[in-house]
């Protein structure tokens, strides 16, 4: 029994830890670019420490402002992941938000399994229903982080999914955290996570984007503000310029894009098991959504995006040219409330001086 009290003191020593690391970490962070969600972040990860600390305790009304901390903490991850996504410009209104409407009959559900188990009243409204909550709201929180993959690659990744394996952690931890042989099973998963979530977090605030503070442009450019119709050869000269910005890119060749650089790519071939960087040129909503939730995004730090269109001739083979210019007048004006700039790639042999004309007079 020495051992396992031991291993779980441990345990709780690293998980500790981390919470602290994680509040400092993101508190500084905060400081640094004022984003609203790195105090959110950091603020949970305080809480989720008071919530360990007190669950130690021997005192009852100390265990109750423990279950009180952790909704605390998954309450701060909730809000923290929406005010993120408000900061990348990125509506919540998608399908994820749906799913908020299961929360409460899957939490009575689950409480009445956890009384049938345990048979215990005071274990079930108190500990097991603060997890529960908890458990639902982290979740939640997870999956709302999912569509910044597209801005944070890789990295965004490994943060939704450790925060969404913590979220569902919690929830054996309910209703198996009422026996003491569960506690070294539980203290394992939780240092595990928590180690996973706050390396992704490191990471994440470690990279030039994260770190553009609130109010400013991310970058300054020596480049026109608004839309450049500009060839094939002024595009290869402005792709230096634009090599270290983040800027949004829909083309056709992929074999010299910066890194920084969002880019999709524009084709009709039905790749399997492709990423979410490949755009049917049929798709001109999708390109739409990405377009206005990239604007949304530099408005609110202060305007200055950048988008490239290097397509135009290939999107014209699959849209009508009604639809065509409908949707670059869309892009043209959100570049210009936004206050950015949108470089059109085109060909001037190719285009019809009717066509050609009505492209200029709708971009200026």
């Amino acid at each position: 029994m020495d051992g396992v009290s031991a291993l779980v003191g441990v345990e709780f020593s690293i998980v500790l830890l981390g919470d602290i690391t994680a509040f400092v970490w993101m508190l500084r962070v905060y400081f640094k670019n004022r984003r609203v969600s790195a105090l959110s972040f950091s603020l949970a990860w305080l809480f989720d420490a008071i919530a360990i600390a007190l669950s130690a305790s021997p005192n009852v009304p100390m265990n109750y402002l423990g279950y009180i901390s952790i909704t605390i903490f998954s309450a701060l991850i909730f809000y923290g992941a929406v005010r993120f996504l408000d900061e990348e410009g990125i509506s919540i209104l998608n399908q994820t938000a749906y799913y908020f409407s299961l929360i409460p009959p899957a939490l009575m559900a689950y409480l009445l399994l956890i009384y049938l188990y345990t048979g215990d009243a005071v274990w079930t409204v108190g500990g097991a229903a603060a997890l529960g909550i908890a458990s639902a709201f982290v979740i939640v929180g997870g999956f709302l982080l999912r569509p910044l993959k597209e801005i944070y690659p890789r990295i965004m990744t490994y943060l939704y999914g450790s925060i969404l394996l913590f979220g569902i952690h919690l929830i054996p931890a309910a209703i198996f955290g009422y026996h003491k042989w569960y506690l070294p099973i539980g203290f394992m998963f939780s240092a595990s996570l928590i180690v996973a979530m706050v390396w992704a977090l490191f990471k994440l605030t470690s990279t030039e984007r994260f770190n553009v503070p609130v109010g400013t442009v991310p970058h300054k450019l020596d480049l026109k503000r608004g839309v450049l119709l500009i060839d094939v050869d002024e595009y290869k000269d402005l792709k230096g310029q634009l090599s270290n910005f983040p800027a949004l890119a829909f083309l056709r060749d992929l074999s010299d894009v910066p890194k920084a650089w969002q880019a999709y790519f524009v084709t009709a071939v039905p790749f399997k098991n492709s990423s979410d960087k490949v755009i049917p040129p049929t798709n001109l909503a999708k390109m739409t959504e990405l377009a206005f939730q990239y604007s949304e995004g530099f408005k609110k730090a202060g305007g200055g995006g950048v988008m490239v269109m290097d397509c135009i001739e290939y999107l014209m083979v699959y849209n009508s040219w009604s639809s065509l210019l409908k949707f670059l007048s869309k892009l043209r004006d959100f570049t210009l409330v936004s206050r950015g700039s949108l470089i059109v790639v085109i060909d001037r042999d190719s285009f019809e001086e009717t066509k050609y004309a009505q492209l200029v007079k709708l971009m200026e």
